[in-house]
């Protein structure tokens, strides 16, 4: 047996939800042990939990950066690898030069931006995950994972806040 149990339980609004969850952490429940699912996007900071910090703005930031010296490469030094001197002009102009390395950041920018969000959302996910079907119903689902020990004090804090439907929870496949 393990000495962990996972307990989800259903709250009808978000102040209810921010209460429990500020009681959970003062029992000792680590943030990253909560998870909240709603079928409405709230805030972190609404519901009592502490701001996330996401790895999206620096994959963006690397795509630009890696698209921009891949453009540098193609229009600057590229054609110095292959002179071609035509006309006394030089091998590499800024106007085109300027343009090419633009889309190739932008480009980069874009696919980096996609790629990075679907990593946030650990897209894809496969096996199975937690949940209950009155989340699309407008309920918010709160998915604690506690020693066994904490479970009768944890299960008094969610009813306490008008928690319903305490126990373990159903697993979907995804």
């Amino acid at each position: 047996m393990s000495d962990t149990i996972r307990l989800i339980a259903l709250l009808s609004d978000a102040t209810q939800t921010a209460g429990a969850i500020d009681e959970l952490h003062a029992l000792g429940v680590a943030d990253s042990k909560i998870v909240v699912m709603s079928g409405v996007p709230y805030p972190e900071r609404a519901l009592g939990r502490h701001t996330e910090w996401l790895t999206l703005p620096w994959i963006v930031v690397a795509g630009a950066i890696g698209g921009f010296v891949f453009g540098l490469f193609l229009a600057v030094i590229s054609p110095h690898l292959y002179r071609l001197d035509i006309g006394g002009h030089p091998p590499a102009a800024f106007a085109p030069a300027a343009v090419i390395v633009f889309v190739f950041t932008m480009m980069a920018t874009i696919v980096s931006t996609f790629l990075g969000v679907l990593w946030e959302m650990d897209f894809p996910r496969f096996g199975r995950a937690p949940y209950h079907n009155l989340v699309t119903d407008g309920n918010l689902a709160v998915l604690i994972e506690i020693p066994a020990d904490l479970q009768a004090k944890s299960r008094a804090i969610i009813e306490a806040h008008h928690g319903r439907h305490i126990g373990e929870p159903e697993w979907i496949s995804l």
